[in-house]
């Protein structure tokens, strides 16, 4: 049987809770960095320091009970994730209306990042077919709604998106950026996330999803790889994730 509780309406009722002396956009993206701060130090080492000091300070804002409130609230997004995988925290920031305070900014709406990856992958499944996973390039990844919609539709197609999947995505907007990274972490996507102007190359953070530590295998900017696996085998060894030169938006490669 389905679960039927509505977790969206739970988080967005506690996080108002909290928003009585603060603005509501301020709560609900320091819930988003307490997260992003947490996955990032369960596997990466070597920026524990930095970011368990970013951690304590934005914590320290709240009392006991409120971080515990917060605590809550990832607890109910990591069940939302489990009754189904779809952008819960950009359906969330819309129905906060934050999007209103924020130089009008949306994310996509579910049904249509649904559809989209469907045809994503139906246009690229030979791909995956060939070489046994499939690597996705997001230079403008928002909340992370399409590669979310992505692994959905690998899934339904009897792949393995948390073997098969390999993403490298990047916002000029860390709030964005780290949206997505969270969500990709408790979905178990293999990401490497940057904070970056794709227009410039300027960067200023990278993150990297715990199943990312666990099979750290990097992207590098190659000539394509010729056909080395065969339909959903896995290498022992890693294998070099290759961005086609001049790739643009929603590039799989």
């Amino acid at each position: 049987m389905k679960d039927k509780r509505n977790y969206q309406k739970m988080i967005t009722t506690k996080l108002q809770s909290l928003s009585g002396k603060r603005n509501i956009s301020t709560v609900f993206f320091d819930w988003v960095h307490m997260m992003a701060y947490a996955f990032s130090n369960s596997a990466d080492k070597a920026q524990f320091e930095e970011r368990e000091a970013a951690y304590l300070a934005t914590v320290g804002k709240y009392t006991r009970e409120e971080a515990c409130l917060l605590g809550d609230c990832l607890g109910l997004l990591t069940m939302a994730f489990e009754y189904k995988v779809q952008d819960w925290l950009g359906v969330i920031y819309m129905e906060l209306n934050i999007n209103s305070k924020n130089a009008g900014q949306f994310f996509t709406p579910s049904h249509i990042a649904d559809l989209m990856a469907r045809m994503t992958f139906s246009n690229n499944e030979p791909l995956l077919e060939e070489k046994g996973w499939i690597g996705y390039y997001e230079p403008c990844i928002g909340a992370g709604s399409m590669v979310l919609a992505f692994a959905v539709a690998m899934e339904s197609g009897g792949y393995n998106y948390q073997k098969q999947l390999r993403v490298e995505c990047e916002d000029i907007d860390e709030n964005c950026l780290l949206m997505a990274y969270v969500q990709l972490s408790l979905c178990g996507i293999n990401a490497v996330c940057k904070v970056k102007n794709s227009m410039s190359g300027e960067e200023t953070s990278t993150w990297y999803t715990p199943f990312h530590m666990i099979n750290p295998a990097w992207i590098t900017r190659k000539k394509q790889e010729p056909a080395i696996e065969p339909k959903r085998r896995q290498k022992e060894e890693p294998d070099v994730w290759v961005i086609p030169e001049g790739a643009e938006q929603l590039a799989l490669f």
